[in-house]
């Protein structure tokens, strides 16, 4: 009976320690001030460039207003960060027990230890709620390191 009740304890300990493993938060990197734009457009005149340049991609006009989801990152860390993937999650409700929309971005982007961005993602029809957070799901340093985070599950 005793072997048992250790076998049963040594299953248990592999099913709790992955979970808080997976659950844990970025490294040295905050997370603040999650956004919704929508209409990054607005009050830009796509037509009024400098003479021999182009309009940027989100100052074209189309049927529908470009929105666009961002959030602020700090690294706190020592090490600089050469990209980060993370998720701009909607919920339903204040308590975020039920999610409507999940949009993973791959943010291309170095921030210095100590520096402040705002990551963000442009799209059409994207969901809003007044219920949002964003998260961190991977980071690679300059070093060629890398941190992997949960993603979250719909």
């Amino acid at each position: 009976m005793k072997v048992r009740n250790r076998l049963v304890a040594a299953w248990a300990f592999l099913f709790v320690v992955p979970i808080s493993v997976s659950a844990q938060s970025a490294p040295d990197v905050s997370v603040s001030d999650a956004r919704f734009t929508y209409n990054v457009n607005q009050g830009v005149d796509p037509l009024d460039s400098a003479p021999g340049k182009r309009a940027s991609p989100s100052t074209i006009v189309t049927s529908s207003p470009v929105q666009q989801v961002s959030a602020l990152f700090r690294n706190a860390g020592a090490k600089t960060i050469k990209s980060v993937s993370w998720e701009y999650v909607v919920f339903k409700d204040a308590g975020e027990r039920e999610i409507v929309e999940v949009y993973a971005v791959n943010s291309e982007r170095t921030i210095l230890p100590g520096e402040s961005v705002r990551l963000k993602k442009e799209g059409y029809h994207l969901k809003n709620s007044p219920h949002v957070t964003a998260r961190v799901t991977r980071i690679k340093y300059a070093d060629e390191t890398e941190w992997r985070g949960a993603r979250t599950k719909r």
